[in-house]
């Protein structure tokens, strides 16, 4: 099933290359309050059969629904409360990045039983698909990476890999970038612990 937010904060399916809405039906049912949230929409998937079955209804006709080309998506989640990014999960970038500054490759800590570790961005990094972003008042190298972005659905802590997957409600795409000339604080010590800067690197506005 294909959930998007379109419009003006509005909740739909995507059926081929038609967007059924199924949020109102949602506020109808009582399932979701009049000017809902996207989370408030995904709560209700997740805890009322009855809105899961309101939603599986829509995916079976385009009857009613408007063309895709023609509505203005939005961000899946505009304002999550955080966002959490695996650091260095993919061997071919963890290798790119040894190559760029002329580091030796390390072994790949999964392999040494070390735990992933992770960066955050601020909900204001958060953009629509088909946003543009001014980049160039932020950074001269500008890069970028395609990711897979994990929603979770409901509150979770301390869980097993085990029950990880019982917490997401679903995937979607994130472009994931890196102001790199940022990422170095200039007139440190390249041996203190305050030379990184995640902040501006990673969380700028549309980043």
């Amino acid at each position: 099933m294909k959930i998007c937010h379109y419009n003006n904060r509005q909740a739909g399916v995507v059926v081929g290359d038609k967007v059924v809405n199924f949020g109102d039906n949602l506020i109808k049912a009582k399932l979701a309050r009049q000017g809902y949230t996207m989370l408030e929409i995904i709560d209700a998937l997740a805890n009322n059969p009855a809105a899961m079955q309101i939603a599986r209804d829509a995916t079976q006709s385009s009857s009613g629904g408007i063309d895709l080309n023609s509505v203005k998506l939005l961000a899946p989640i505009p304002r999550p409360g955080a966002i959490y990014c695996a650091g260095s999960n993919y061997a071919d970038h963890a290798l790119e990045m040894s190559r760029l500054h002329n580091r030796p490759v390390e072994p790949d800590p999964h392999t040494q039983g070390l735990k992933p570790w992770h960066f955050i961005k601020s909900s204001q990094s958060v953009a629509a698909p088909g946003d543009t972003i001014d980049i160039t008042s932020a950074s001269k190298t500008m890069d970028w990476e395609v990711e897979l972005a994990a929603v979770i659905g409901r509150p979770a802590k301390n869980v097993s890999i085990e029950k990880a997957l019982d917490y997401v409600a679903g995937y979607t795409i994130c472009n994931d970038l890196s102001a790199r000339d940022m990422g170095r604080r200039p007139h440190i010590s390249d041996t203190s612990p305050f030379k990184p800067d995640w902040t501006s690197h990673k969380s700028f506005d549309g980043s």
